[in-house]
């Protein structure tokens, strides 16, 4: 299952650069470094994908890419990656750890389909304009919201509203007022991720969360995939447990000390 975690991680942070114009991906047998061209640290994504072999001189050219071009950029490895040796790296280069979240699986064949009286409010972004409200809620979450958000959705819309991609945005309205977003990203067609799950902090406490969660597991259910991924922050893990999710790995995320 930890493979399944990471191989769905990486291609989320990839993809959909890879596919765009002015966004540049690096691929390695050990690392993959995304360049969105914009200072977000959201989408600037290098993840370590093997640890034991790493070399410092490859861990280095990623980091110098984005110092040299002034990039704000995030570093993702797992608790099976962070080998002594790259936590060495990682000191010698200046670099600190940011935060963690818990990479959790959920065998969508066991799960059952759950209703809520705010699934009618949840609705698929299929057009520019709903791919701009989805943008902007998501953005809300920084203070001030942070425009390069939704700069990155309008330079990738193309791919995300490209049914072949098989992503799947979702955006939930209360009262008319777009509030809460969440993305369903597949592997295939057996494995699918969760991110993005977010609600405007002033409309939070309201069963919005649980609507979306439990929404997009009845579509993920749904449509054939077998187990579902996301990465949970210390908040969410308790909630997602009663779900039925189950614990794997830890992901820590790192970043240049300031």
């Amino acid at each position: 299952m930890i493979s399944a975690i990471e191989t769905n991680f990486n291609l989320h942070a990839n993809m959909v650069p890879e596919l765009t114009d002015g966004m540049h991906v690096h691929k390695s047998s050990n690392l993959t470094f995304v360049d969105s061209g914009l200072s977000c640290d959201t989408f600037n994504i290098l993840h370590i994908t093997n640890g034991s072999d790493l070399q410092k001189a490859e861990l280095e050219q990623g980091i110098n890419h984005y110092r040299n071009q002034n990039l704000d950029f995030c570093i993702w490895i797992n608790d099976e990656n962070l080998t002594s040796k790259v936590s060495s790296y990682f000191n010698d280069l200046g670099i600190s750890v940011q935060g963690e979240e818990v990479g959790m699986t959920l065998d969508l064949t066991k799960y059952e389909n759950k209703s809520h009286p705010l699934h009618s409010n949840i609705q698929q972004v299929t057009s520019t304009e709903l791919l701009g409200s989805y943008s902007k809620v998501l953005a809300s979450n920084w203070t001030p919201a942070d425009q390069n958000v939704i700069t990155y959705y309008q330079q990738t819309k193309a791919s995300f509203l490209d049914s072949a991609n098989r992503i799947i945005l979702l955006i939930h309205h209360f009262d008319g007022v777009p509030v809460s977003t969440v993305e369903l990203f597949p592997t295939d067609k057996k494995t699918i991720g969760i991110y993005g799950l977010a609600t405007l902090e002033s409309y939070r406490g309201k069963g919005i969360g649980s609507s979306m969660m439990s929404y997009i597991l009845n579509k993920a259910k749904s449509l054939g995939y077998e187990t579902a991924i996301l990465q949970a922050t210390e908040d969410g893990i308790g909630i997602y447990e009663k779900m039925g999710f189950v614990r794997h790995t830890k992901y820590y995320e790192f970043a240049l000390k300031v």
